[in-house]
């Protein structure tokens, strides 16, 4: 019995072009939705400082030189309200022990006293100090993360009249101990 030869060896291949219709369609879709998305990222980024990572400890054996006053500004966010902070002193009310700027009457965060306090150090301190334009921002573990940013709106700039005035641009955060 003799084997029959094969049909496919017999007849000639014929050249078949893929179909290239349905990868068109999927980058006409994609492209624009990958630009648009990226364009979304680029608006949600935040311009911030973050503190630098600790190295090992060096040993200066140079005598100190003289030290410049700086201001060290610092916002402490707490369930009761914001502590505002210098290397200077500590701004406390007037009324009693507490937080510089306690919460609203109806428990919300004062965004607005914030602003204005920060506007006065802001006016006392300009010219005086190296970091005039430097906040540092630490918050309890249990605020949350759009009080913090807006904290953060809060310490850049102010609206009066408006017009907008730059209070502190150069915000960083802290992880200190409150």
């Amino acid at each position: 019995m003799a084997y029959r030869p094969s049909y496919r060896k017999t007849t000639p291949m014929e050249n078949v072009e893929p179909n290239l219709t349905p990868v068109m369609n999927l980058m006409v879709v994609l492209i624009p939705l990958l630009l648009s998305s990226a364009e979304f990222i680029k608006i949600a980024i935040l311009e911030l400082n973050l503190p630098p990572a600790a190295g090992p400890v060096q040993q200066n054996l140079q005598k100190p030189q003289e030290t410049i006053r700086t201001l060290d500004l610092t916002i402490s966010v707490t369930s009761d309200g914001f502590y505002i902070s210098s290397a200077l002193a500590i701004l406390r009310p007037e009324t009693a022990d507490g937080p510089s700027i306690p919460l609203r009457a109806d428990g919300a965060f004062d965004f607005d006293g914030l602003s204005q306090k920060l506007l006065e150090i802001k006016e006392q301190a300009e010219g005086k100090f190296p970091d005039a334009q430097s906040i540092i921002i630490q918050a309890e573990p249990v605020v949350d993360y759009q009080t913090l940013v807006s904290t953060m709106d809060a310490a850049r700039a102010i609206r009066i009249n408006d017009r907008l005035i730059t209070l502190f641009p150069q915000v960083s955060l802290s992880a200190g101990i409150i």
